[in-house]
This record gives structure tokens, sequence and C-alpha cells, in this order.
């Protein structure tokens, strides 16, 4: 007689930690992350340079008027500039890894002068709010990510407790016998 055995689905129990589903890797979330930065750069951009008057909600917010138009164009290129660099780097990380540092400093520098001018007074809180809230957003989840894919670090055996160390004699059948060294010795 030939027993039938049906071939089942994995079971939540077989999935890792219980749990069933879709897995998202830290590649995965690094690639959308990417995405999600080189269309908020394009938007910035193209706001900046055809939009002067509804940039408030931009990088540029702040810079109205006279030379702040300008300045605002010409930010607004090199964010056009940075945009596709951010979707190549979502496209094909590994082969651009090199440049990977980009969006962590990108967005780091936003942070650190958009911080530095609403606080000393240079740019109103309200024109540098939505700027420094999204920059501080994605360097966070960057660097989550960025922690979150790194493989873990190997745990260091600890020695059973009262087991004395290697270096000691120890007794094996009621007999001393010294413990042998287990590295290789220079020489």
């Amino acid at each position: 007689m030939v027993s039938e055995e049906r071939a089942t689905p994995a079971s939540a129990a077989e999935a890792p930690h219980g749990r069933s589903g879709a897995v998202l890797s830290a590649q995965g979330l690094l690639r959308l992350l990417l995405a999600l930065l080189a269309f908020w750069t394009a938007f910035s951009g193209l706001a900046l340079v055809f939009f002067q008057s509804g940039s408030a909600a931009t990088i540029g917010g702040g810079l109205e008027g006279g030379q702040g138009e300008a300045a605002q164009r010409l930010l607004g290129v090199h964010l056009l500039v940075l945009a596709p660099l951010y979707a190549l780097l979502a496209w094909e990380p590994v082969r651009f890894r090199l440049l990977m540092w980009v969006p962590y400093v990108a967005q780091g520098g936003v942070v650190a002068v958009t911080a530095f001018d609403i606080i000393t007074g240079d740019r109103d809180f309200t024109d540098g709010a939505l700027p420094l809230i999204v920059a501080a957003t994605f360097l966070v989840l960057l660097l989550y990510v960025w922690r979150a894919a790194r493989p873990p670090e190997p745990a260091i055996p600890s020695p059973a407790i009262g087991a004395p160390p290697p270096e000691e004699e120890a007794a094996v059948d009621g007999e001393w016998k010294e413990v042998e060294d287990t590295e290789e010795k220079p020489g």
C-alpha cells in the first residue's frame, strides 16, 4: 500500500519567529527609501526651478524676492542632479555602492544647516520646519536601515560558570593534567 503525503505549504510555525507573510530585507527597504528620496528631491528641484512662488514647502523655503529666487533656481538645479543619482542607487545599489555615502551626507547637511538657520534666527521656523523634518526623517531611516543591514557581531563565548581558564591546570578523572593551549604560537 502506498501512503499518500500531501505537500503542504510552510505553516506559520515554521516561519522565522512564528511570523508569516512577506518579509522585507534591509536591502529592499534601502532601495525603497532611496526611491522615495529621489522622488522628493526631484519634486523639490522642479518646484525651486519653475515655481518659486510655491517653493515654501521645499528646501528653499524662506528665500524670496530678488536674489532669493535666483538662489532657489540654483538650488533646484542641484537637486535635479541629485535625484537621478538617488534613483540609480535605488535601482542598482551594489553597482553604485561607492556613491552610497551621498544620500547620508546630503540629508545630514540639510538637517545641520536648516537647524542652524532656525536656531540663529536666519530662517523662520515656518519656512524651515518642513525641509528639516523631511531631511531628518530620511536621515534617521537611512541610518536605521544601514544599521539593520549590518551582519550581527559574533558573540564572544563565555566560559561555563566555575570552569577554570584554559591556561590553568584542570582535574580530569582525579588526575591533574595541563590544558593544552589551542592557539598557535609565533615562532
